[in-house]
């Protein structure tokens, strides 16, 4: 049951929705509770496969689902959770066509999938039973992409495509007409993971000369044989993945170099970043039969270890899910569940020694930020291995205190800080991010103006200018249709950085989220008080202090009185863009009218600033009248430029609002201050 207390919302989703092919034909050959058995099973598995992921089932449709990834919590990497969820679903429907043949044979058993990115109105309907519901484009069209899709395929529409290209395999199905639409949709097909080997697209690397030197002389050190553990740190987007590429780079051939990824979810796969490192070094695919990932451990590992393996063979087979010979599988359940981790970490220590007795090596864990504790617990232990043999450990992970990363950190930093260095990424300079943008978009494209605008937009961080040039680019140039400059106003952010900010918002226990909603309504600075009164704070207190652990929020001042500003102009942004506009409007309105008693003592100093808020709310005849009083203030000031804007926006107010005598009012002002203007010229 959905809780109907939450507001309605826009948010980034990703929607799937999967059906049987075929199933009416069922009721033809089985008995009524038969087909209810054999769908009914089989729902429940891509139930499952959803939920593994961290989607949710929002309708169960007789054969099929609708599930949605991004609601109610939204995480930067849905798109990736969801296609995953549609190829275990498509998995799981080959081997449970196996078991309907041979239960009832009936062949010919398979599953549709349809995927699709983007914007959605998401919000509560029904009655007693209600129930949380996206809306909009983004829906419909996955579930006609679905309709579409062949048999035992996954259909991915373009929103979904653009953010899944570089780490799945995609080919492209051309365009479908889809129901409900004018225009056409264009699709993909989702084949499966690109192959781990396949180089990555390359952004030209600027302003990290310093943190390049770093790297050369930790790879230096390693091929001088000393071990040692590099932590690279830093925010989302920072470049701390590359910092692992340039890395790999400059170790070359003199080291092995085996990676990890800790994934968002995966939260219940044990040691998950350590079980991939070793599927790649034996060279066994994901989808690999069991008997072809249990000949090429035996063969590699005894390859390197000879006789000796069969000390360790048991305990890499189950970190890689292998069933065991009975008498292995009879000595392992005697053993405690502390008993077990220990020798699975010690059989994973000797491998690694192993290897890095042919030649150095360098082990990768990216995301660490990710990490489940049992994936922590096996990385401290291979801190020791830095003191014995040459061994590099490379952690790439974000500042958040939180994390069983962090709590790595500080066990490397506090034991083994002998072997310990922090890499810590800043933000770049305006000038390194002016030639990033000139790296990446050909000469001339963008001239200064756009370029200052970027820089400005972006703050340092790398992937931000990368993400709003591509929107730009994608835009034919033209900002105004890619995102919205003026501050303070909703914004269509890239979808990436909308995701990946809306995830650190939704992070938030729901006062402090809905206090970052009207925090970014009052603007990027805003006074404390005006932002908890609006959000009707029930805890103000620890609501704020949860803005500024979670870094969304710093304090700007404290006296006169306790201000903050957004950390970045885009946590703002993705702030607004999760409220609807009717939200959108009533809380303007309602921020407009406790400015008004904030600078009742002082109303001319701040009487744009009102006009701003409620013309964005639903009362914008009120900003009407202040948008008159600053005029004539600033013909007061003989700041006349000014006023004919500012008499220009009235007037404009005036014909949205419909008020005949403002517009008569405010053409007299104009001409008097164009008549002005000729006679001093």
């Amino acid at each position: 049951m959905a809780d109907a207390t939450r507001r309605d919302e826009m948010r980034p989703i990703t929607a799937l929705f999967a059906d049987i092919v075929g199933s009416t034909g069922l009721g033809e050959r089985l008995g009524p509770d038969e087909v209810k058995a054999l769908v009914g099973e089989f729902v429940t598995r891509m139930s499952r496969a959803v939920e593994e992921y961290g989607g949710i089932v929002q309708a169960y449709m007789g054969d099929g689902i609708c599930a949605y990834f991004g609601v109610p919590t939204a995480h930067e990497d849905d798109p990736e959770r969801a296609a995953r969820a549609a190829l275990r679903i498509v998995g799981v429907a080959g081997g449970y066509a196996a078991e309907v043949e041979s239960a009832w044979g009936i062949t010919g058993f398979s599953v549709r999938v349809g995927l699709n990115s983007g914007p959605a109105a998401v919000g509560v309907v029904g009655g007693e039973d209600a129930q949380t519901v996206a809306l909009g484009d983004t829906t419909n069209v996955a579930a006609r992409l679905q309709s579409a899709a062949e048999p035992g395929t996954i259909a991915v529409g373009p929103g979904s495509a653009s953010r899944l290209a570089s780490i799945f395999v995609l080919e492209p199905l051309g365009e479908l007409s889809v129901k409900g639409r004018n225009g056409a949709v264009s699709a993909s097909r989702l084949v499966g993971p690109r192959p781990s080997a396949e180089p990555r697209a390359v952004t030209p690397l600027v302003g990290r000369e310093r943190e390049l030197g770093r790297l050369e002389s930790s790879a230096q050190d390693l091929q001088a044989g000393r071990g040692h553990v590099l932590l690279v740190v830093g925010e989302a987007g920072l470049g701390k993945t590359r910092m692992l590429e340039e890395l790999r780079t400059k170790t070359g051939e003199a080291a092995t170099w085996l990676e990890g990824r800790c994934a968002s979810y995966g939260a219940e796969a044990p040691f998950g970043p350590f079980v991939d490192v070793l599927r790649t070094w034996i060279g066994a695919d994901e989808g690999d039969a069991e008997l072809a990932v249990r000949m090429k451990l035996r063969a590699r590992v005894g390859a390197l270890l000879g006789p000796a393996q069969e000390r360790i063979l048991p305990y890499l087979g189950l970190l890689l899910s292998i069933r065991l010979d009975p008498d292995q599988e009879r000595e392992l359940l005697s053993l405690s569940a502390d008993e077990l981790a220990a020798r699975e970490h010690d059989a994973y220590l000797t491998w690694l020694e192993a290897v890095a007795a042919k030649r150095p090596l360098v082990l990768a864990l990216d995301d660490l930020h990710w990490a489940n504790r049992t994936t922590r617990g096996l990385a401290e232990r291979l801190l020791d291995l830095t003191d014995r043999s040459a061994v590099m450990l490379a952690v790439a992970l974000r500042p958040d205190p939180a994390s069983e990363g962090w709590v790595f950190r500080s066990k490397a930093q506090g034991e083994f800080a002998h072997r310990t260095e922090e890499l810590t990424l800043a933000p770049l300079t305006p000038d390194a991010a002016r030639e990033l943008i000139d790296a990446i978009v050909p000469p001339g494209l963008f001239g200064d103006p756009v370029r200052d605008e970027l820089v400005a937009k972006a703050e340092g961080n790398p992937l931000y200018v990368e993400e709003l040039v591509r929107a730009l680019m994608q835009s034919g140039g033209d900002r105004r249709r890619t995102w919205t400059i003026t501050p303070g106003t909703a914004a269509e952010l890239p979808p990436a950085l909308e995701a990946l900010l809306v995830a650190r918002i939704d992070r938030l226990e729901p006062g402090a989220r809905r206090l970052a909603q009207v925090a970014a309504v009052v603007g990027r600075e805003f006074p404390v008080s005006v932002a908890v009164a609006v959000a009707e704070s029930a805890d103000p207190g620890g609501d704020v202090a949860a803005l500024l652990r979670a870094e969304i929020v710093r304090e700007l001042r404290r006296f006169p009185e306790l201000e903050c500003t957004f950390r970045h102009g885009l946590l703002q942004e993705a702030a607004l863009s999760t409220l609807t506009p009717t939200s959108m409007r009533e809380l303007y309105g309602r921020v407009g009218h406790a400015m008004e008693e904030r600078y009742a003592d002082q109303p001319e100093e701040s009487l744009e600033r009102l006009a701003f808020y409620f013309y964005r709310s639903a009362e914008p005849e009120i900003a009407l009248g202040y948008l008159e009083r600053a005029a004539g203030r600033a013909v007061g000031l003989e700041a006349f430029e000014r006023a004919q804007s500012l008499w220009t926006r009235a007037r404009r107010l005036a014909e949205r609002v419909g008020d005949e005598e403002a517009i008569k009012r405010f053409d007299a002002r104009l001409t008097e201050l164009a008549s002005r203007a000729a006679g001093s010229a």
